[in-house]
């Protein structure tokens, strides 16, 4: 086995410890046993995938690419647990010429202070079983 092989062996291994805790802490999460912010500050370092929240939809026109969940009467900027995934919903969305940024949920929810449209945003975080809302504010606290 190469140094290579060796890499991407631990590599694979890394992932699989950080989705684990990532299904350990939602179930914690989802049973009450922790809170939103301790969820945030557990996984501040898990791998999250997005794109920047501005770009060109179907028609060339510039958005703000955001997800409006009425219910909640609030926007949402979507990150998503894997490349694919998130290739897959924003191409779905009707979303063009964008790039996919690997990032930390700490990063993420981080982007959300670079403009006051997304100051009042939240952050969902999308796979193919379900969704994670964290409501506007809400930061890794250290």
């Amino acid at each position: 086995m190469g140094f290579l092989d060796k890499f991407k062996k631990q590599a694979s291994a890394k992932q699989e410890e950080n989705k684990l805790s990532w299904e350990e802490s939602i179930q914690a999460l989802n049973e009450d046993r922790i809170t939103l912010q301790e969820f945030i500050n557990i996984n501040a370092d898990h791998p999250l995938f997005y794109s920047t929240p501005a770009g060109e939809n179907k028609d060339g026109k510039m958005v703000l690419w955001l997800v409006n969940i009425p219910k909640l009467n609030m926007n949402f900027y979507p990150a998503f647990l894997s490349a694919d995934f998130c290739r897959k919903s924003l191409s779905e969305a009707g979303r063009r010429n964008f790039m996919i940024i690997e990032g930390t949920l700490e990063s993420a929810l981080s982007s959300l202070d670079s403009s006051p449209a997304l100051k009042q945003a939240g952050l969902i975080i999308q796979e193919e079983r379900g969704r994670l809302t964290i409501p506007p504010g809400m930061r890794v606290v250290h």
